[in-house]
């Protein structure tokens, strides 16, 4: 019975005292800072939208672009794979130290190809310290995500966001993009020096595991630059086609937009560890998929919804300048927020270990997808079409993720699976009417009996004592039973 399973994880879960056992605890870390980050972040471009023109958003953006295609093209060693092995290890109970060595140790050596920035405009090159350090962090936070150490890889975030949106409102004021830059630098080395506390260190590359880990990370490898393409081809054609005042304007409505999705996602970040470990103590992947992806679908929907009904106002009256970029954040809310349990099925298929191939299928599908529509649609459409390309893609990758996990048996396809995808596409009713959609789909997990009483109990037992009257409120949603 699912019901005795799951009271065999929650056991697990409370009888240990590990953090990777617990997603949940984890999880609401990983949200409390990109809640944080996007509180500041809001901050930062608010004073930007009234003290700067959307050129030097537009430069800030490019500047994400390189931190973008840094982490993609220099992660031979990719992050969801050093964050499974090292969780792996961990959960073995084996020796750990060579993996932190070799990863640590490979993302200095790669530094001198950032060197290609000397050909680029001066406040990229001026950036190489700073993309240096964010590769290197980058794998530091991988290897305390996979040790359970979420509580110092949030700290480390904080000081890297007080860094990145709080201190550069000074370089607003003064219009210096340099000034910007050297703030993010410096926030990023406070940040290393805080993570290396926890880690060790030595300048050693052990050939057999790096060997290994590039071999079974080739798929994810290469699926994360298609992917990178696929996520941020339509701002570089925008640029390309349109300009830099075009994509600043772009870049802030959906930095906006994908902040629900953020939020959700950020889960993630537990879920790899945490699935990894359980799965090596004997735990079933599908009933951790399955619950995943019934109880982020009741969190996502409503937040779709409710975004895509808010954007206009949000738009309208924190940033007048970018009124031209409400469509588009409105079509970007709700598809990429109702999609991402969908997408979360990833960070199963990465702990189930099956076959990686899968990934390079669905990057590649995706890039080709954004690039062609983006091409096609930004001329006649303008930022539109850049949002359209991405709402294409979301729903495009989501159906790929589900047919894939649905085949590697990571994922099951049953009764309450189907209603819950119904619910999803429900959900796109918004874009006839917001108040509708929304309650079609809180009935519907209701009626429909998407979630028992007995999992949202589960929930609630492993969500810390402050936050238990707040987990009672999905009461309201479920049914109880006893036969799901």
């Amino acid at each position: 019975m699912i019901i005795e399973s799951m009271n065999r994880i929650k056991f697990y879960y409370s009888s240990s005292s590990n953090a990777v056992v617990n997603p949940l605890t984890g999880g609401l870390k990983f949200l409390s800072t990109t809640l944080f980050n996007s509180l500041l972040a809001l901050a930062f471009f608010l004073v930007a939208g009234h003290f700067a023109s959307p050129s030097f958003v537009g430069k800030v953006a490019i500047i994400q672009l390189i931190e973008t295609i840094t982490a993609s093209f220099f992660s031979v060693l990719p992050f969801q794979l050093v964050t499974r092995e090292v969780a792996h290890y961990y959960a073995s109970s084996q020796d750990y130290t060579k993996i932190v060595y070799t990863s640590l140790s490979f993302s200095l050596l790669v530094s001198p190809f950032l060197l290609f920035l000397l050909f680029f405009p001066s406040y990229l090159w001026l950036s190489i310290p700073y993309f240096l350090l964010y590769l290197y962090t980058s794998y530091q936070s991988q290897l305390l995500f996979g040790l359970g150490k979420f509580t110092e890889a949030n700290i480390g975030n904080v000081i890297f966001t007080l860094a990145r949106w709080g201190f550069p409102i000074i370089a607003v004021f003064y219009h210096s993009i340099e000034l910007l830059i050297l703030i993010w630098t410096l926030g990023a080395l406070v940040k290393a020096i805080y993570y290396q506390r926890f880690l060790p260190f030595k300048l050693y590359i052990d050939r057999q595991i790096f060997r290994d880990t590039v071999k079974i990370g080739f798929s994810i490898y290469i699926s994360g630059i298609v992917n990178f393409i696929s996520s941020q081809g339509d701002r570089v054609v925008t640029a390309f086609l349109l300009g830099s005042y075009e994509l600043g304007i772009y870049q802030l409505v959906a930095l906006a937009a994908v902040v629900p999705s953020m939020l959700i996602y950020s889960f993630s970040n537990s879920l790899i560890p945490s699935s990894t470990y359980y799965y090596v103590k004997g735990r079933d992947i599908r009933e951790m998929s399955s619950m995943t992806f019934r109880v982020a679908s009741l969190v996502s929907l409503p937040m779709a919804i409710l975004g895509y009904a808010v954007s206009p106002f949000f738009v309208s009256k924190l940033f007048p300048q970018y009124v031209s970029g409400i469509e588009s954040m409105q079509l970007l809310v709700l598809f990429l927020t109702a999609t991402m349990p969908l997408q979360l099925l990833s960070t199963f298929m990465i702990a189930a270990k099956v076959s990686y191939r899968p990934f390079i299928i669905i990057g590649s599908v995706s890039a080709l997808e954004v690039i062609s529509l983006s091409y096609l649609l930004i001329p006649r459409l303008g930022i539109l079409g850049a949002a359209v390309a991405q709402v294409v893609n979301a729903l495009l990758a989501s159906a790929l993720y589900l047919i894939f996990s649905s085949k590697q048996n990571v994922f099951p396809l049953g009764k309450r699976e189907t209603f819950t995808l119904v619910l999803i596409i429900l959900s796109f009713l918004s874009l006839l009417n917001w108040l509708a959609a929304l309650v079609l789909v809180l009935l519907g997990f209701r009626l429909l009996g998407v979630i028992s009483t007995s999992e949202v109990k589960l929930v609630e037992g492993l969500t810390p004592q402050p936050l238990r009257r707040l987990i009672r409120v999905l009461h309201i949603f479920v049914i109880k039973s006893s036969t799901h």
